[in-house]
């Protein structure tokens, strides 16, 4: 996980006590926030964590994911391989096509993904389920197709469709099934994982979409030194009615920063020979000192 997007958030949190006076708790954020899936459900992602592509931009406009599971399952399935799976899910989510399941009790471990596996952890929970696998044996399997032993997964073939067939089920269902997850491990995601990896991307997202300002600040202020990055956070703060406005000694921050007006204020460590006096100052002296103009500093220095 990069700890630049860690940075971003950190940063994003202190502009908002900065400019709005509040006291963020990122961990306790609300999972099911409207605007955050809104936000998703337009494609505004740009500056977000692992969400920010074009493709994956124009997959969140078609599924608008409406929970923390599609988000979970469209970081898992967005790589080469199960990407192709993501029309299907789409599809499904949204009535166009049937959610079915190969054996009805398969419904417990797929519903959340519209009966597409996408989880090693689903492989091995219905493994149990259907088949009497213990803890033991399910995660062998697991192991198995995350590092695509062949050998492995054989052996464990039989084993599988007598424990299904003593349970009462289709062996020529079982043996789909399997021929299924055979394919499934040249693709297998882990969902603990994945997981994580959505949370962060949510808090961006909540971020962006609750202070859009205050996110857009932190995201500029951790690419002070790319131009070009900073120049496409600016256009898509533009789109979202958020203008950048241009270094002022009176109101300008070593980093970028919020005013009172809402807008962001460019960061004059963005700017060479401005920034090279600035970083011999400490920010926190020139936030206290308010009352004084940043030229004056300067002046002095």
């Amino acid at each position: 996980m990069g700890l630049k997007t860690l940075s971003i958030i950190k940063e994003a949190i202190e502009n908002i006590k900065h400019s709005k006076g509040i006291i963020l708790d990122i961990d306790e954020v609300d999972i099911s926030d409207p605007p955050t899936y809104a936000l998703y459900s337009e494609g505004r992602t740009i500056g977000t964590f692992q969400f920010e592509s074009a493709g994956m931009q124009k997959y969140l406009r078609e599924l608008e994911p409406s929970t923390f599971e599609d988000l979970i399952a469209m970081n898992a399935l967005y790589r080469p391989g199960p990407m192709d799976y993501i029309p299907d899910f789409i599809d499904r989510k949204h009535g166009r096509k049937p959610i079915e399941y190969d054996i009805p009790i398969m419904e417990k471990y797929l519903k959340d993904t519209y009966g597409i596996t996408v989880y090693q952890e689903q492989v091995m929970l219905l493994s149990r389920l259907l088949a009497d696998f213990t803890r033991g044996e399910s995660d062998a399997l697991r192991k198995a197709m995350g590092k695509k032993l062949r050998d492995k997964l054989d052996h464990m073939k039989p084993k599988f469709i007598e424990g299904g067939r003593k349970n009462g089920h289709d062996p020529k269902v079982l043996e789909k099934i399997w021929t299924d997850w055979e394919k499934f491990a040249s693709y297998a995601f882990n969902k603990s994982h994945a997981t994580c990896y959505s949370w962060v991307a949510y808090q961006t997202a909540f971020l962006k979409a609750n202070y859009p300002a205050e996110y857009m600040a932190a995201t500029m202020s951790r690419n002070i030194s790319n131009i070009t990055e900073i120049t496409k956070l600016m256009d898509e703060s533009k789109a979202t009615g958020i203008m950048t406005k241009g270094p002022d000694v009176n109101e300008s921050y070593l980093k970028f920063s919020v005013n009172r007006k809402g807008d962001i204020r460019f960061g004059l460590g963005a700017l060479r020979e401005w920034g090279k006096v600035l970083c011999s100052l400490s920010l926190k002296n020139v936030r206290e000192m308010e009352n004084i103009k940043i030229f004056s500093i300067l002046y002095s220095v």
